[in-house]
């Protein structure tokens, strides 16, 4: 598949402008962002957002530098206009963060990632995905970049600017199979449904006894399962082996050695780790106070969770 493409840095107002003009037409955009800092909640920022659309059949990818004090509200009328079809590559990690950091309420959107899997299929990363239907090789190595460092290596846009043009091509892929999925964030549904009117709310269920509902056990603390019991694992058995990034790039491909066999035996041998997902387990491990970085920027258990795996591990 012809994947040429013109790519803008956009690191002004003047180009962030002619952008915002630009994403008037297109009936679709392919979003993706880069993050740093992202291991630390209170410290995560959005780095980069990355938009691909067509303009008179031609791809175009715009790198917005998010850091370089632009006003992204210019982008706001695109990113939430409900004419535009935003497709995203696992919308729960891009989506949620574009609305926490950014105020920006991206919506409708396909997410390539989910319509993949709901198609039936193995290897759903972007890296497969645009291998397997594109014939697009992704070069992922510049993805352990320090995306908070100004300024930004050549690489590092080139990169950021292909992972924007898959996803579109991507999303134009599964259009043409009939695959359509549409991604919404619960807090979103949560907030639409609190804002009906009773009349409107769907009725509740009761029992004519009235019956009290049954107290649940409450779970034990830390109890962790899947993918954050995984990386767990992983950290506790090799201590400042890994940091953030390559412990999240390396999750999902570098199933070898200890870490390896430490995720098979936690996920199953079948288990796909998806980048992002693994992030997001990352970040949490070190919200709980369960994972730390050294100064040396890599991870280690903590006390507890050394305490949290030994409780939670496969016998």
């Amino acid at each position: 598949m012809n994947a040429d493409y013109q790519v803008t840095y956009v690191n002004d107002a003047r180009r962030l402008a002619a952008l915002a003009g630009a994403l008037r037409a297109p009936s679709a955009i392919a979003l993706d962002i880069e993050t740093a800092s992202w291991w630390d909640r209170r410290a995560e920022r959005v780095s980069l957002i990355q938009l691909a659309y067509r303009d008179e059949g031609r791809l175009r990818v715009a790198v917005v530098d998010a850091l370089a004090g632009l006003e992204v509200n210019e982008l706001r009328a695109a990113l939430e206009s409900t004419a535009v079809v935003k497709a995203v590559h696992n919308a729960a990690f891009d989506v949620p963060r574009l609305d926490r950091h950014l105020g920006l309420r991206v919506a409708p959107v396909h997410d390539t990632m989910l319509a993949a899997r709901r198609g039936g299929e193995r290897g759903y990363s972007l890296k497969t995905q645009a291998e397997r239907h594109l014939g697009l090789a992704l070069d992922k190595g510049a993805r352990q970049s320090d995306w908070g460092a100004r300024p930004l290596d050549p690489r590092q846009v080139a990169y950021a600017a292909l992972d924007a043009a898959a996803t579109l091509m991507l999303y134009e892929h599964q259009l043409g199979r009939g695959l359509k999925v549409e991604y919404r964030p619960r807090a979103w549904a949560a907030e639409a449904q609190a804002g009906l009117p009773l009349s409107d709310a769907p009725e509740v269920e009761s029992s004519s006894a009235a019956q009290p509902p049954p107290v649940e056990a409450s779970p034990p603390p830390h109890g962790l399962s899947g993918i954050p019991l995984a990386l767990l694992g992983v950290i506790a058995e090799l201590p400042s082996r890994y940091g953030p990034e390559r412990l999240a790039a390396s999750a999902g491909e570098d199933r070898v050695g200890l870490a390896g066999w430490v995720i098979d035996r936690v996920l199953g041998p079948e288990a796909e780790v998806d980048e992002d997902a693994a992030r997001d387990a990352i970040a949490s491990l070190c919200g709980l106070g369960l994972v730390r970085l050294t100064l040396e920027r890599r991870l280690e258990a903590t006390p507890e969770g050394r305490e949290a795996w030994h409780r939670g591990r496969p016998l």
